[in-house]
Parts: C-alpha cells; sequence; structure tokens
C-alpha cells in the first residue's frame, strides 16, 4: 500500500507574522514611510502570534508613531502580549502593553538606521492590538 503526499506550496508575501519581514525605507521615496499592524487589525488579532518587522533605513534614523494601541497588560508587559521595540535611542529597548502608552513613548526614535519591532500575542485575551507608522527621517 503505497500513501502519495502531495504538499501544495503557496509563496505567501512575507507579512512579519507568516516569517520575519525585513522592511527597507528610504527617506527619498514612496518607502519613507510605512505603517504596521498588529494581524486582523482593527478586528481582534489572534492568540498564540509571533511577529517580527525588522526596519533598515537607508540612511538617517527611523521615527515610529503610534497611532492606536490596545494589548493586553500585565505588569512586566513581558507575561502575556506586547509590542516590543528595538534599537530605540535612550531607551534602547521597549515592552509596550495596555491600552494606552505615555505621551513620551508616542513617537520613538531610532538610535542609528535600524530598528526592530516585535508583537507577541500568548494564548487567551484579544485585543484590537496596533497601528503604528514608521518615517524615515534621513
Amino acid at each position: 500500500r503505497t500513501t502519495t503526499t502531495t504538499t501544495t506550496t503557496t509563496t505567501t508575501p512575507c507579512d512579519g507574522c507568516n516569517c520575519p519581514q525585513t522592511i527597507e525605507m528610504n527617506p527619498d521615496d514612496s518607502t519613507r514611510i510605512i505603517t504596521l499592524k498588529s494581524p486582523n487589525y482593527p478586528s481582534k488579532y489572534p492568540n498564540n502570534r509571533d511577529c517580527k518587522w525588522n526596519l533598515k533605513a537607508t540612511r538617517g534614523k527611523i521615527k515610529m508613531v503610534l497611532d492606536k494601541f490596545n494589548v493586553q497588560w500585565s505588569s512586566s508587559c513581558k507575561a502575556t502580549d506586547y509590542l516590543f521595540v528595538g534599537n530605540v535611542a535612550k531607551y534602547t529597548k521597549l515592552w509596550l502593553c495596555g491600552s494606552s502608552v505615555p505621551s513620551s513613548f508616542k513617537s520613538l526614535k531610532s538610535k542609528k538606521k535600524e530598528m526592530t519591532v516585535k508583537f507577541h500575542s500568548d494564548k487567551s485575551v484579544r485585543k484590537p492590538g496596533f497601528k503604528a507608522r514608521f518615517i524615515a527621517t534621513g
């Protein structure tokens, strides 16, 4: 008895959640501003999701502007769901969670020309998530 297994490979473009995505940003063209959102935004994001975006500017720095933010809260922001931002001037690394973000965090700049953004959700509690704009300042 032979069992034939057919594997269908559909090439889904990488969106950061099905695989880590690197996004090149150029302050001089249409890639100067990009928007990142949690999966299903503005509906609730799914459980057990890990997304990672590596933003790279051709020159200058990257500024992150949080437009909307509502992620499951925990005291450390590392226990349940969170938005992680790496390579940030002043703070180096940030874990954000909860239904609002302090105004000092609403606009963050990268240290150099790269910024790492990760979104993680655990097995329970789903919220609308986040929407953020990233601007290559040049």
